[in-house]
């Protein structure tokens, strides 16, 4: 729901011209197209693009000032229990004009300060201004599904939901940040605080900043728990929790889809919508070419099982560059994945009739569903007894196994989470002299590492929550949002992630049995991953009773095409002249001809790491064309 964008002046009275503003929320038009507005007095200047969910009426529209104390507050996001906490404010002698839950929020704060927050079950961005302290609170929801971006100007505090807003504002260069761009290439997402935009930073999940006198302070209003007590669930709590997060997210005044893809997450929550939702939804599945990665079989299946309505849409591949460069200016940020392009072509099917969609994000971070990574534990254990043989045989053991070399438990999960090894960044850079950039990366990840407490599966899992799940969810609403549309994602419900996070390890991602680990030894966790564990346990023996056994069965799918192939073809001849022509624009920063030796040494066999490799460049280099230019 909604862009937002607003300017808290570094000194009062100034004057700013309505069409600056205005023209800054423009290129958020995209995530707003019902309505518009603006606010603007000596301290701050804000602006909104509204997609209308919940009280449809202009009365709704913002930004939203409340007539008795002056506070102003413009708002992306929706606030589930907004009707509870309504009839709680009302009982303390709050009135209200609108059926809005931006509403609901702005009385929330004047009624309980800060510490509102803390009774906000939702997703969110928002900032508010209170003339009465002369002060500015922004805050963002606990586990990132809202963005917000803010740079720290000449002329004042800038802020907006996504950062091609920010980067209109007078004085606001487009330079890139390079360790923003080196994480790009490293992970497929900037980590942290940081983006690509040098100067320019996301502001984390679960945290408030607060202006006052020209000067801004971040605190953290949320965070997981610190000490988690590891414990089994009780008989049917995820699936309650679960469950009871999908009910609450219904509230819309507007019909409500879904996606569905017939994998174990997505038909959970088509069981889940379809038992609770008096409106059915409208589920859409996206059809790619090539029968070993067309998922329909399995939609169609769970939409005959549970009775939904379901609309197949055609997804083409990635060889158009047209639609590639337009989700790349809409969004602001180069695609980390090929697929990024099928979600934007569903999301716009579904905008057609809809504005909002729930997807399945987030239970493969919550619940080990990513098998090859949260194995890393018994790899290390593995690497670790190599150490005790002769080198020569180790190394010869290692290649067996995948393993990579023996490092600290940090290093050995990062050598496997990197789709783009630095050190061969480095060595297609102009200089190879990313030493400081690789520091900053890393003790990003070490503070993550260091704040979890627990095993070595139980740090893994933090930083998927914390790193990793941010990234997929800026990536969800940035895509969605491209095509006029509101995600919702039950899977991070902040209760939900809490309970999911304390289940040990061994119960999140399950051997199937006592002796699975001894005959798992001698084969690498890609031949054995699924064969001999089971991923995601809590959610596939919760829902055993209900889903078609080939959705409890059925594997993962790989990407929809071959990415090395596709590399090397026709169909990404345009996305090779991005990295290899004579005016590509990642010549600013790349050897050009040591781009050309990699690509040739890469299109011999071309694996299809080669190829996720080739299409983050290429990604790169469209974002600096696209956005940065």
């Amino acid at each position: 729901m909604c862009g937002i964008f607003g300017i808290v002046f570094r000194h009062g009275g100034a004057a700013v011209s309505a069409e600056t503003v205005e023209d800054c929320a423009d290129a958020l038009a995209h995530r707003g197209p019902d309505a518009k507005g603006i606010y603007i007095d000596g301290s701050v200047a804000f602006a909104h693009r509204r997609l209308s969910i919940i009280d449809l009426n202009s009365r709704a529209n913002q930004p939203f000032r409340d007539a008795a104390s002056g506070v102003v507050i413009t708002y992306n996001g929706e606030i589930y229990n907004y009707r509870e906490l309504k009839y709680e404010l009302a009982q303390l002698g709050h009135g209200f004009s609108t059926e809005s839950d931006t509403e609901v929020l702005l009385k929330a704060y004047l009624a309980w300060g800060k510490s509102f927050l803390s009774r906000l079950d939702g997703i969110f961005a928002f900032a508010l201004f209170d003339p009465r302290s002369a002060s500015v609170l922004i805050a963002r929801d606990r586990l990132g599904v809202k963005p917000l971006y803010y740079t720290d100007s000449d002329a004042g505090f800038v802020f907006a939901s996504q950062p091609n807003a920010l980067i209109r504002w007078p004085g606001i260069t487009r330079k890139p940040d390079l360790v923003g761009a080196l994480s790009f290439l490293s992970y497929r997402a900037v980590v942290g605080s940081r983006t690509l935009f040098a100067g320019i930073s996301k502001l984390e999940p679960g945290r408030l900043l607060e202006i006052r006198r020209g000067r801004h302070s971040c605190e953290r209003w949320w965070s997981l728990p610190a000490h988690l007590e590891r414990s089994r669930p009780r008989p049917s709590e995820v699936k309650w929790l679960l469950g009871n997060a999908v009910e609450r997210q219904l509230v819309a005044d507007v019909p409500v889809a879904a996606l569905l893809s017939g994998g174990l997450d997505s038909s959970i929550l088509a069981y889940e919508l379809s038992t609770r939702s008096s409106k059915k939804p409208v589920f859409y599945t996206g059809k790619v070419q090539g029968p070993d990665y067309d998922e329909t079989g399995y939609a169609r299946e769970v939409a005959t099982h549970f009775g939904l309505a379901h609309r197949i849409i055609p997804i083409r591949g990635p060889s158009d560059l047209k639609e590639i460069a337009e989700l790349v200016r809409l969004r602001g940020h180069p695609l980390g994945m090929h697929n990024e392009i099928a979600m934007f072509t569903l999301a716009k099917a579904v905008a057609k009739e809809h504005k909002v969609v729930f997807t399945g994000e987030g239970a493969d971070e919550i619940f080990a569903g990513y098998s090859r990574l949260f194995r890393t534990p018994y790899d290390h254990r593995r690497s670790r007894f190599l150490t005790a043989f002769p080198s020569p045989l180790a190394e010869i053991a290692r290649r067996r196994l995948e393993l990579g070399r023996h490092a600290d438990k940090l290093q050995f999960f990062l050598d496997r989470y990197t789709y783009f090894p630095i050190e061969e960044i480095r060595s297609l850079t102009i200089g190879g002299n990313l030493r400081a950039e690789e520091m900053q990366l890393r003790s990003h990840f070490e503070q993550q590492f260091s704040e979890a407490v627990g095993d070595f599966f139980s740090k893994i899992a933090h930083i998927f929550v914390a790193t990793h799940l941010p990234a997929l969810l800026e990536m969800v609403d940035n895509t969605t949002m491209a095509a006029g549309i509101e995600a919702r994602v039950p899977y991070t419900d902040h209760q939900l992630v809490t309970a999911a996070m304390a289940i040990p390890g061994s119960d999140r991602l399950k051997w199937k049995s006592p002796i699975a680990p001894a005959q798992a030894l001698s084969s690498p966790v890609s031949s054995f991953s699924e064969h001999l564990d089971v991923s995601k346990y809590p959610l596939r023996r919760e829902y055993r009773s209900v889903l078609p056994q080939s959705v409890l069965c059925r594997k993962k799918m790989g990407f929809p095409l071959p990415l090395g192939q596709w590399a090397i073809g026709d169909g990404a001849r345009d996305y090779r002249n991005l990295i290899l022509g004579g005016d590509s624009p990642l010549c600013d920063l790349f050897d050009l001809h040591a781009l050309k030796r990699w690509f040739e040494s890469g299109r011999v066999n071309p694996s299809d790491a080669f190829g996720r490799k080739f299409w983050l460049l290429a990604n790169l280099g469209l974002f600096f064309k696209e956005v940065l230019t």
